[in-house]
């Protein structure tokens, strides 16, 4: 593919009002489809490979995706919901190695799991979602 035209391999998503999309590596290729030798492992599969935030009343969520270990083939996506820059204790994490299956999920969290325009309650939240996947 041509360099000038590089965002075409970017996947397309599906983000509802409200957030910001920050930054956005993630290809629409499944890794499972690249060969060990790929030069996309050092330079698409990394740790921060998307990061998208919103802020309502001052209570700021945010969704990050990852590849880990960086830039290792044998590695998988991470991706966590974030609430206040608690990164210790994401609301939700899930771990594939699927590009598919990565994108359904961040998009299930954004249109069914995170509230669009009202704060987060972290205590029933996370009663409602207990397994974090």
């Amino acid at each position: 593919m041509d360099k000038a035209y590089w965002w075409k391999s970017l996947q397309p998503l599906r983000i509802p009002p409200r957030w910001d999309c920050l930054w956005n590596k993630l290809e629409s290729r499944e890794p499972a489809e690249l060969p060990q030798e790929d030069s996309a492992w050092l330079y698409t599969y990394v740790e921060d490979m998307l990061y998208m935030r919103r802020t309502v009343n001052g209570q700021t969520a945010a969704i990050d995706l990852g590849w880990y270990p960086d830039g290792d083939p044998a590695g998988a996506y991470t991706l966590v919901a974030i609430l206040d820059d608690n990164w210790e204790d994401p609301l939700l994490e899930h771990t594939s190695r699927s590009t598919r299956e990565i994108v359904e999920t961040m998009e299930y969290w954004l249109f069914e799991c995170l509230p669009k325009s009202r704060t987060i309650d972290e205590k029933s939240f996370r009663k409602r979602h207990p397994n974090r996947t």
